[in-house]
């Protein structure tokens, strides 16, 4: 069965590198071909290993295009890195400063990026998923600081790279954290962002469109019921996920998102303490 699995997550990557190197061959020019390749490799990679849900970078963009502002307080403040000890703790706020990462290159906060690179860093290595995460993407990032668009497809990379490296690696409970955390953070920052614009519509729809990827991350959950690890956490989501249950549409009610508010607020503030 190892085996197995082992094969199977090989030829995940070696499909993921062929659709990428055939992307890269077609391009014309440098620009052009790092463009192309990450928007293939996004393709590639949600069809080849299914990356399960939106990245908080997808919602953060969603956020950007609505004409959110950004407000530095709603991140998890870079301080919090040395609280976190235990490998489930660094794993959930891994994927919280992933989506504060997300947060500050989306709307091009140069200081802020480079912080949440830095404590990023610090819990990948803690990690010891350091090969997921080099010095040359750190560097990428540093060098295209100015450039939005292909800062953007960088960090998006590197979602796809963590989770591949660790589902490839015998780590899928940790890369189920990663996600968790990520996804949280990402919901948590939109509702402060509908509640500071007065529920903005389209950030009432942001938020009712979770319902979906917090129901899949739930799927994801399932068959780690005997970690214990994985079945907190997934234990923490389900008042969230009777909330969303009320739920039809796009729209909320004043009351189901105070609801949802309450609750994501609860659960990040348990994450990030």
């Amino acid at each position: 069965m190892k085996t197995r699995k082992l094969t199977i997550a090989r030829t995940s990557t070696l499909l993921l590198a062929l659709a990428v190197v055939m992307f890269v061959v077609s391009c014309g020019n440098r620009q052009a071909k790092e463009a192309e390749n990450t928007t293939t490799k996004e393709e590639a990679f949600k069809s080849v290993t299914k990356y399960p849900i939106p990245t908080s970078f997808e919602v953060i963009k969603l956020l950007n295009n609505a004409g959110a502002t950004y407000i530095l307080s709603l991140s998890n403040p870079i301080e919090n890195v040395d609280k976190y000890i235990p490998a489930k703790s660094k794993a959930l706020n891994l994927g919280v400063y992933g989506a504060d990462l997300s947060y500050a290159s989306t709307y091009q906060m140069k200081q802020e990026t480079m912080n949440y690179l830095k404590v990023s860093k610090k819990l990948i290595d803690e990690l010891q998923i350091t090969s997921a995460f080099n010095v040359e993407f750190a560097q990428r990032v540093e060098k295209n600081i100015d450039n939005k668009d292909s800062l953007i497809h960088i960090i998006s990379d590197s979602f796809y790279d963590t989770y591949e490296f660790l589902v490839n690696n015998g780590k899928d409970n940790t890369s189920i954290l990663v996600m968790t955390g990520s996804w949280v953070e990402g919901l948590y920052i939109t509702t402060q962002m509908a509640i500071i614009s007065k529920n903005d519509a389209d950030m009432i729809k942001i938020v009712a469109n979770q319902k979906e990827p917090l129901s899949k991350l739930l799927d994801l959950m399932k068959p780690y019921s005997n970690d214990q690890d994985v079945t907190e956490i997934a234990n923490t989501l389900k008042p969230l996920v009777d909330i969303f249950a009320t739920i039809n549409g796009d729209t909320l009610t004043p009351e189901q998102f105070e609801q949802i508010n309450k609750e994501i607020s609860l659960v990040r503030g348990a994450i990030v303490q």
